[in-house]
């Protein structure tokens, strides 16, 4: 608890309630508007970035219709079920990779733009911007939430090299053979300029793994 001031009252509101309440911060903090526009159009662009795919795959088999009229790639035949529906799929999985792709590469540059190389230390929220960057990023990240089901993008690449490179890419300091959440389940790592794990020795022979 924090002393009485000179009049007796006791000052209980935090670094915080002084930056967005009483805008008593050494730098301009987002207005409650701002932030609530920025959430909105992170939800409506997300929505609309992820149903990409089945919109693409559509378009692709209208084009095949009539592009490829010739063919007659729609008439009833013993091929057709097959070559639509891998045509769709192949498709749909190459417009998800890509958006899979763009949006870690999203995540990636708005980390370095709005935040930069995190530093150890204490950041209060009326003297540092640290905070409010951080919660910004935490909105702009989103994207990746939002696609791939209940576990989001990188659910679909824990214990994968793919995901240690993208944490490298944000920061961390990862040596080899590392498996990340490899469990399946994608934890919270929400400073990963300050995580570092060492390389995965053998335990039988105390030999690095190769």
């Amino acid at each position: 608890m924090k002393p009485p001031t000179s009049t007796g009252v006791v000052d209980t509101i935090t670094p915080f309630g002084r930056a967005f309440y009483l805008r008593q911060a050494n730098f301009f903090v987002y207005p409650y508007l701002f932030i609530v526009a920025i959430n909105i159009l992170i939800a409506a662009f997300s929505a609309v970035y992820w149903s990409a795919a089945p919109v693409t795959a559509a378009q692709v088999l209208k084009l095949a219709h009539i592009q490829l009229r010739h063919l007659r790639l729609f008439k009833p035949s013993w091929f057709r079920f097959g070559f639509l529906y891998g045509l769709n799929a192949i498709t749909f999985i190459s417009v998800l990779t890509l958006q899979a792709v763009l949006g870690m590469l999203w995540v990636i540059s708005t980390k370095w733009f709005v935040i930069g190389r995190r530093q150890e230390g204490s950041f209060d929220w009326d003297k540092s911007s640290y905070c409010q960057r951080w919660q910004l990023h935490l909105s702009l990240s989103q994207l990746l939430d939002r696609g791939y089901g209940a576990r989001g993008v990188l659910g679909a690449i824990t214990g994968s090299a793919y995901l240690v490179w993208f944490l490298r890419a944000l920061g961390a300091k990862i040596g080899k053979n590392c498996a990340i959440y490899a469990g399946g389940k994608p934890g919270l790592m929400t400073e990963p300029d300050l995580v570092e794990v060492c390389d995965t020795y053998a335990k039988s022979s105390g030999r690095r793994l190769t």
